[in-house]
């Protein structure tokens, strides 16, 4: 049964965090950097969804916390632990999306993907994880995300003894409900759990991995398939909209694609709800994540550079307006109307601009 976490404990919680913070807030990132820091991100994270919208891709996202309640943080915790406990965190987090992508990588598959951290209410740190992988790599993609709780359960020391990473905890896999099918006729049998803290949800075990009692015992990450209902609810009605149309059309093609672009723009700004969303507890987290960890998010690279776009950004619009966003850059740049060899990006209007 999970604990109560209380309102008492979360002030508690929320005091230390301020204390951590300091007076000055982060020096790193006065006021007026943080807010174009914050812009530069949403630009960004927008961007790599815009790039998982490819149609030979399945795109969904991950949950993941930290097991043991060793390490995660109490309202006992003094400040040393609170900041030790959440670098560990996620040094760990990090850790396991790494060993993902280079995973997929050994099997040829490209890992997109944008991870996002962000706190719980009880201080602890958790991160969010949207992801694109082509739709071969799904067997090697579940195996690794089940293997790796089993065989990892124990604290370890990298970085010649500089870093320690700990197992992670209870996390959750959410795709959509057309993967479903689509795995069952590959061989794949699932079975359907109502979640006993969430009767409206329903949680999904593989049986060709995990046993019941494995499953039940919450040590094993758990699926979710959001049907069309379910991913209007808990992101946005646009997405039904999209998720709606008839594909059967001649622009089959655009249709799947720009739903593919909606629905990972939501997962995204769900998953990173800090930078687009702005109340006194998100803005805490962003401090606190920042101080204490360095970055709010990791990513995967792009085909066309984000630093080199930001730094160019200006000089771009000026010759295509356009591309103030960076999302229209990659959809243009997937569907061939913009090009970048050599540091040169191209315009669909015939301009050019070299990078770097």
């Amino acid at each position: 049964m999970a604990k109560i976490f209380s309102y008492k404990q979360q002030e508690i919680i929320i005091s230390k965090l301020q204390k951590i913070i300091g007076p000055e807030k982060n020096k790193m990132f006065p006021e007026k950097d943080i807010e174009i820091e914050n812009a530069r991100i949403k630009n960004t994270l927008q961007g790599i969804a815009a790039y998982g919208a490819q149609l030979q891709n399945f795109i969904g996202m991950l949950t993941v916390t930290i097991a043991g309640d060793e390490n995660r943080i109490s309202p006992m915790d003094d400040l040393e632990v609170i900041i030790n406990k959440t670098v560990i965190a996620y040094d760990s987090i990090n850790y396991y999306v790494d060993k993902f992508r280079r995973f997929l990588n050994k099997k040829g598959f490209k890992f997109i993907y944008v991870t996002s951290f962000e706190l719980q209410k009880d201080g602890n740190l958790h991160a969010h994880i949207y992801f694109s992988v082509p739709l071969k790599a799904f067997s090697d993609f579940f195996v690794f995300y089940h293997e790796y709780k089993k065989t990892f359960t124990e604290p370890k020391k990298i970085n010649k003894g500089k870093k320690t990473i700990i197992p992670i905890g209870r996390s959750q896999l959410g795709i959509s409900k057309e993967f479903l099918h689509k795995l069952t006729e590959a061989g794949y049998e699932f079975k359907c759990y109502s979640n006993p803290q969430k009767p409206e949800r329903f949680d999904w075990r593989c049986v060709n991995f995990v046993s019941e009692q494995e499953f039940k015992s919450g040590n094993w990450p758990t699926l979710f398939f959001y049907d069309a209902e379910a991913f209007a609810k808990l992101y946005s009605e646009k997405i039904l909209e999209y998720l709606q149309k008839n594909n059967n059309t001649d622009n089959e093609r655009k249709n799947k694609s720009t739903a593919q672009k909606v629905v990972g723009s939501n997962f995204v700004k769900h998953n990173s709800k800090a930078f687009f969303e702005s109340d006194e507890w998100k803005e805490m987290q962003k401090q606190f994540i920042r101080k204490i960890c360095g970055r709010v998010y990791t990513s995967s690279r792009l085909p066309i550079p984000v630093s080199a776009y930001q730094k160019k950004r200006k000089e771009i619009m000026e010759i295509y307006p356009q591309y103030r966003n960076f999302n229209t850059l990659i959809t243009d740049y997937l569907n061939g109307k913009a090009t970048y060899e050599n540091g040169i990006l191209t315009c669909p209007n015939g301009k050019s601009i070299k990078l770097k």
